[in-house]
């Protein structure tokens, strides 16, 4: 599975800087100069596109959204080749999907992957990102005659030849649709859940044997008790009064996932619930990301605040309740019936947008969700 360790999160923050400083003039200068140089010239249209370019760069809740559009594509255009540029770490999400033959690794050598690019004759390519410039930068270099992407960052707007209104409330799931308009896909019905179907990705004997010993003391609750940001952590004591009150009241066993950063606060739940331990099994940091997917498809509920895994639980078809803070549950989240949402509706929130946040010290927002608020959605899912 992913991780994120302090050096990683650092190199996060620097390409930031470097792409609002360094990416911020690039894409003027090589707007305007393609402004000049074509302005006189009417931008194409895609038919029947032989070779598409899809560019997705950030994490892996981004990467699983955009699989349904992906697939989608493939069906629109089977004799199409598309490539996909993203991260070394979502190559996981798209071997998962059967899509990692497509996958260019750009934080390889982007040096190196622009130079591959510009050997290729794409007719499409397709930005993605949703509002840094270096993505902006990368389609434009491809050199395809059609550069569709969303119209949010007026820095990025002259490096496409079609631009997408992006609705800033709208689940980001149908924001990706809205990218194949100008190739041509119309009135695709967007759908994530049940898109990730992991068959003949079984979990080895050790984790299947753990796993199954849960399912005969009860339905198996998964949770991930983690978070990447601290601004999206809930608080630790309240997801052991939710272990307890699961197993409790409810009959459940619980399963805890998660990467090596998820280890200091699954160490605090299993030192904390040691009178339940023949009903709760950790699988933290010892499962690759397809088998973290097989193990959320035989289970009956996931929990989490908002994450990349929330998604892939929902993507396997398994109900999740979700606990949200700083991002918007309307964009990242669903609730209906197999789906829960845990959210205070602050005037503050959601401050989490395009990855910057306003920085809190109280961070009110998941302090203020109660475990009984939790508990409670989980019981109706549960029933």
């Amino acid at each position: 599975m992913n991780k994120t360790p302090g050096s990683s999160r650092f190199r996060i923050r620097l390409l930031k800087i470097i792409d609002a400083t360094v990416g911020y003039w690039l894409c003027w200068i090589l707007g305007y100069i393609d402004y000049q140089r074509n302005r006189e010239k009417p931008q194409p249209y895609a038919t029947t596109p032989k070779r598409i370019l899809v560019v997705r760069p950030g994490g892996m809740g981004d990467m699983i959204l955009l699989v349904p559009v992906l697939k989608r594509l493939l069906e629109q255009f089977p004799s199409a080749k598309i490539d996909i540029i993203c991260e070394n770490r979502n190559i996981e999400v798209l071997r998962l999907a059967g899509l990692e033959k497509n996958a260019i690794a750009y934080d390889s050598g982007i040096f190196r992957t622009i130079s591959l690019l510009r050997n290729q004759s794409y007719d499409i390519a397709i930005d993605t990102e949703q509002f840094h410039n270096f993505s902006a930068i990368i389609t434009f270099l491809s050199g395809s005659p059609v550069r569709i992407g969303f119209k949010i960052n007026p820095h990025r707007n002259l490096l496409y030849t079609h631009l997408v209104n992006y609705d800033l409330e709208g689940y980001e799931g149908n924001q990706f649709a809205k990218l194949m308009e100008p190739a041509g896909v119309k009135n695709f019905s967007y759908k994530l859940e049940g898109s990730f179907v992991p068959s003949g990705t079984m979990l080895l004997p050790p984790a299947q044997e753990k796993l199954n010993g849960l399912k005969k003391t009860g339905k198996v609750v998964t949770i991930h008790p983690g978070s990447t940001s601290r601004y999206k952590q809930w608080d630790i004591t309240k997801f052991i009064s939710l272990i307890r009150a699961l197993i409790l009241k409810h009959g459940c066993s619980v399963a805890l996932i998660g990467s090596c950063s998820d280890a200091d606060q699954t160490r605090t739940i299993l030192e904390s619930t040691l009178d339940l331990k023949e009903k709760i099994a950790s699988f933290v940091d010892s499962l690759t990301l397809q088998k973290t997917a097989e193990l959320l498809r035989q289970s009956s509920l996931f929990v989490s605040g908002d994450s990349g895994l929330s998604h892939l639980a929902t993507a396997v078809g398994t109900p999740t309740v979700v606990i949200f803070g700083p991002t918007d549950p309307a964009k990242w989240g669903l609730r209906d019936a197999r789906h829960g949402i845990a959210r205070k509706n602050l005037a503050c929130s959601p401050c989490f947008i395009f990855g910057y946040h306003k920085l809190c010290r109280s961070v009110e927002c998941m302090a203020g969700i109660s475990a009984e608020e939790v508990l409670a959605l989980c019981d109706d899912l549960l029933k």
